[in-house]
């Protein structure tokens, strides 16, 4: 095998009478390679490859292909060069062309090959020009030395020098004034106006006499150059001046040259221009209307003056869009609906005549119409997949002991027409783990934690991966995880409040079974426990007694974020379902109320306004149940409980106590039977009606028989409050005046603070039983 040194070679091909489209590729070769140039006038679009049989033919799938030519004919390739190098001319839908495109679409449909010498219009023919491993051009004359060489014999061969010989002699070259038939007779030191001409004649010629040009070869170039001699300075500079020599001689006999002139039928670059420009860029899942384009003057031959193209086009019927031509009118008709989308060629084909006239080919002039793609969806890549899901079930997981891995999944996701912008993660399925980050631009998952649970024997366990293109649109990828097995489970760390039964006391008018009239105090347990809120069923017992927190109402549910616990309610009002979450807030232990006790503050989310609410927690049961058991008769100590009570600076509490007292009215200035009084009392400090009034809303004392007494002062103000002196201290004093009272009924003693400090301070909340005897003490 001949080897040639093409490691960055830069192939310029310049081939007179062929064409080429819009070239792809850079017209500079590398400055470290070696320039291979074909001519007669540069192929743009043309394909390169090694002829590896030296047959003349490109056979697609054996022969190397190395890639189209750029608008200089040029192309670097690498490689090696096991036949001939070997260039092939593409026409518009032609046979070579189709099998390409059919071949590799994304590289060869819609290209064709222009003859820069004609750079309005597409190649004619399609043909195949060679030349030896030694040369650095490839032309019609080089095409003549190969095919030279291939008539040698295993038993006979043709030298590369031989031939050179043979080809010069049939040129016109002496031993004194060789042809040169490597030189670059286009342009340049060597250019060269006759074997230009010679060459352009020769390639018309091989196109015209498929059958007998390679056997006769050495006498269409004498012929060539017989007629390049008859041909003046003006003649040889025109391009469009292209001699065929016919044969009338049968294979195997002498050729028998009749030549015939031809002005080449050419398209006008300006025409074609102008039109073009007035196609826009169309986008799939919209419409177009008409496209008019003017096609007067497109074509023009010296040798008719009738010259009527035909159409073609490969634009699919789906687009909606036809195409019509109508004498010098060519329309792309309108579509309502464009439902497809591409690159597409409409193409008019005029038959090139000579003088005689006789057809003697042909002129291609094509137009573009691109149809934008509407947004695709990104796609998974399952070869990828199964490698990422064989790397993850390799992991091993065990209850209780840590874990941590990443995968990259850059290259799971493909968008034909876009970029992957970001990637998604879901939840995970294994308890103790996540996936993170939910979402971002890095392409590395990673999925750590604590496994809690081992996975059942017959399930799965799985998370989500997602990509995200540029224009939001998203695919998802299901990866299942390696089961978990047993080990030890450690203790959680639970949340304080988890685990536990809290009793709390509070006011409202339901008593579980219907809406009372009124409000009263209730005592509410309430239990985290497993992510489930469960509570008390309320009954009329709750008044006096506190009952199990056993029954998950209204979905109640929870959750712990960052130690935050949150609960969330679901529940029907006025017909409609509605969904409430708040976190639960341990602002402080509150021992000195009851040991184990917690101030709670309940904090309303997602709320127009903000809203809170102070609660105090009981973990025992019986502590809590001494303030809905007082009754009437009971001495002070029994009906003194204690309670935090705002200090004189902000946020800041004091510790002190509440009592309740139950009595028949002995004031001969108060009209009614009855008279209640709660004293709010800190030791050693001050208390005063002012603070009453600054926090608290409102006093009642309600009952069944009753409904509900607001504590009023005489001037009509909402609380009849009375600031006392005791031993240097004062305190103060809510005064109640009430009708009469039923004997062994319990009544309810509410202060309501304000909504804007419901955070800061916890409503009073008593129950107290009327005996027919009171105690003031």
């Amino acid at each position: 095998m001949k080897k040639v040194s093409l490691l960055a070679a830069s192939v310029a091909i310049a081939l007179a009478g062929c064409g080429g489209s819009d070239g792809d590729s850079s017209t500079s070769p590398s400055p470290s390679g070696v320039t291979i140039t074909g001519f007669d006038g540069y192929f743009n679009q043309a394909v390169v490859f090694d002829d590896k049989d030296n047959n003349g033919i490109l056979n697609i799938g054996s022969d190397t292909i190395f890639g189209l030519t750029n608008d200089q004919g040029q192309i670097e390739i690498s490689g090696d060069i096991s036949g001939v190098l070997a260039l092939q001319t593409l026409t518009p839908g032609g046979t070579v062309q189709t099998a390409l495109a059919n071949h590799d679409s994304s590289k060869y449909a819609g290209k064709y090959t222009i003859d820069m010498d004609h750079p309005a219009q597409a190649m004619a023919h399609e043909l195949v020009f060679r030349a030896p491993t030694s040369s650095d051009v490839i032309s019609p004359i080089t095409d003549l030395v190969a095919i030279e060489m291939a008539k040698g014999t295993d038993a006979a061969p043709v030298t590369e020098e031989e031939a050179v010989a043979i080809v010069s002699t049939a040129l016109g070259g002496t031993d004194e004034a060789p042809i040169d038939p490597y030189s670059d007779f286009v342009s340049g030191a060597d250019a060269n106006a006759e074997l230009h001409k010679t060459a352009q004649i020769l390639t018309e010629s091989k196109a015209a006499n498929p059958t007998t040009y390679e056997e006769k070869s050495d006498q269409f170039a004498k012929e060539a150059d017989a007629i390049v001699d008859t041909l003046t300075s003006d003649q040889l500079a025109d391009n469009d001046l292209k001699p065929v020599i016919g044969d009338n001689a049968a294979p195997g006999e002498d050729l028998d040259p009749v030549v015939v002139t031809n002005n080449k039928l050419v398209v006008t670059a300006s025409v074609l221009e102008t039109e073009q420009g007035k196609i826009p860029t169309l986008e799939e899942n919209g419409s177009s209307s008409n496209i008019v384009l003017d096609i007067a003057g497109l074509f023009v031959d010296k040798d008719q003056t009738l010259i009527t193209p035909t159409l073609t086009h490969n634009i699919p019927a789906e687009s909606g869009i036809a195409v019509t031509l109508n004498g010098d009118t060519l329309t792309l008709v309108a579509s309502d609906y464009i439902g497809a989308s591409g690159e597409f060629t409409v193409t008019l084909t005029a038959e090139d005549k000579n003088s005689t006239p006789e057809v003697v080919g042909s002129a291609i002039a094509t137009f573009k119409v691109k149809i934008e793609a509407a947004n695709s969806i990104p796609t998974v890549d399952y070869a990828e997949y199964d490698l990422l899901q064989a790397e993850i079930n390799n992991w091993q997981l065990e209850v209780g002991v840590p874990f941590e891995q990443t995968i990259n999944i850059e290259n799971l996701f493909t968008d034909k027409d876009g970029d992957i912008v970001s990637y998604r993660t879901g939840s995970m399925t294994i308890p103790g783990l996540t996936v993170s980050p939910q979402e971002g631009t890095n392409p590395i998952i990673t999925i750590s934690g604590t496994p809690t649970k081992a996975t059942a024997a017959d399930a799965s366990e799985a998370f989500m991966v997602g990509g995200v293109d540029n224009e939001d649109a998203a695919a998802y990828q299901e990866m299942l995880m390696p089961q978990v097995a047993e080990g030890v489970v450690p203790e959680p760390d639970l949340h304080p409040l988890e685990g536990k039964t809290w009793y709390m006391l509070e006011h409202g008018s339901s008593n579980g079974e219907n809406e009372q009239d009124y409000a009263s105090i209730w005592c509410d347990s309430i239990k985290f426990e497993n992510g489930i809120v469960l509570g008390n069923v309320r009954s009329i017992a709750n008044k006096t007694t506190c009952s199990a927190a056993d029954t998950q109402t209204e979905n109640a549910t929870y959750e712990v974020i960052d130690g935050k616990l949150f609960a969330t309610f679901e529940f029907v009002e006025d017909g409609q379902n509605l969904v409430e979450t708040f976190q639960v807030e341990v602002f402080e232990d509150a021992d000195d109320i009851s040991g184990g006790a917690k101030t709670i503050i309940h904090r309303m989310q997602d709320a127009t306004e903000e809203s809170a609410e102070r609660y105090t927690y009981f973990s025992n049961k019986a502590d809590i149940e001494k303030r809905i058991n007082v009754t009437s008769e009971m001495g002070p100590d029994a009906r003194y409980f204690a309670a935090y009570l705002p200090a004189e600076q902000d946020l800041t509490y004091n510790l002190g106590a509440i009592s309740l007292a139950l009595k028949e009215n002995s004031n001969s200035n108060d009209s009614n039977v009855m008279d209640a009084d709660l004293s709010f009392d800190v030791p050693n400090n001050d208390f005063t009606c002012a603070t009453i009034n600054e926090f608290f809303s409102g006093f009642y004392f309600t009952g069944e028989d009753i409904g509900s007494v607001q504590s009023i002062d005489y001037n009509g103000t909402p609380i009849e409050c009375y600031t006392n002196e005791e031993n240097g201290v004062n305190y103060a004093s809510v005064d109640f005046d009430l009708p009469a009272l039923t004997v062994n009924n319990v009544y309810s003693v509410i202060g309501k603070v304000k909504d804007s400090d419901g955070e800061y301070l916890e409503a009073v909340k008593f129950n107290i039983e009327w005996t027919g005897t009171g105690n003031n003490e």
